[in-house]
């Protein structure tokens, strides 16, 4: 086999691997975005189930007021019902007393309960606004989601065309040409086989001796960059 049928064999494999990585990253994209998708919803979820939290112990602190509220006036009417049949008057200031700290608490409860009122009504808002954001980003998480695996099952096709292209080029190859395309891979970063346009490595843009420009144009056999190691073979500039 030729050195110019060599190079484009590797040179065609390279290709095929760098496609093949530009879907991989294409394909982890959108496990990401999926993955930030799940996380906006759970977040608006857990937004959702904090509200209803929230709401539900202001309830909870309103019904306990409520609750004090009502004992509390019950003990206020079985005190007025005991006034007729006091007998001292220290006794009957003492109940008269009592009546009426009881009354001053009822009276801060109360405002307490209007303030729960609001905290309650401001609660359910919120809550409707958590519920509408959930639908919202459930509807937005369904519809992505959908799209994302379409373009993931495209992109899982595509890559099993590369992959197959890629072995259909390497089965063509010589088993000694793989060997070197393995071996080039391991020691150098991509682009791992470059051009020489003049005398410049497009790899690490140094100029490589006149002599092995010379020899590469005459494609008598594979060249490596003496500065960056990459196989390197001859293309006129005007290509």
């Amino acid at each position: 086999m030729e050195v110019r049928e060599q190079i484009d064999i590797l040179v065609e494999l390279q290709r095929k691997d760098v496609d093949a990585d530009a879907v991989r990253t294409f394909l982890s994209g959108i496990a990401q975005r999926l993955q930030a998708l799940e996380g906006n919803l759970a977040s608006a979820e857990a937004e959702r189930e904090a509200a209803e939290a929230d709401l539900a112990a202001l309830r909870k602190d309103y019904r306990s007021l409520e609750s004090d509220v009502k004992a509390n006036l019950e003990l206020i009417r079985k005190s007025k019902s005991r006034l007729p049949g006091i007998k001292t008057n220290k006794e009957y200031q003492a109940l008269l007393k009592a009546m009426e700290e009881t009354e001053k608490k009822n009276s801060r409860f109360e405002d307490e309960m209007l303030e729960l009122l609001d905290r309650i009504e401001a609660g359910e808002k919120g809550l409707e606004q958590r519920k509408q954001e959930c639908v919202q980003a459930d509807a937005s998480f369904t519809a992505e989601k959908a799209r994302l695996e379409s373009e993931s099952r495209e992109g899982e096709i595509r890559l099993a065309e590369i992959a197959e292209a890629r072995d259909r080029t390497a089965q063509a190859a010589p088993p000694e040409l793989i060997k070197i395309f393995t071996r080039i891979q391991k020691q150098v970063e991509s682009p791992m086989i470059v051009p020489v346009r003049g005398n410049t490595c497009e790899g690490c843009n140094i100029q490589i001796p006149p002599q092995m420009a010379n020899e590469l144009r005459r494609f008598e056999s594979l060249n490596f960059c003496p500065f960056c190691n990459r196989l390197i073979y001859w293309q006129r500039p005007s290509d």
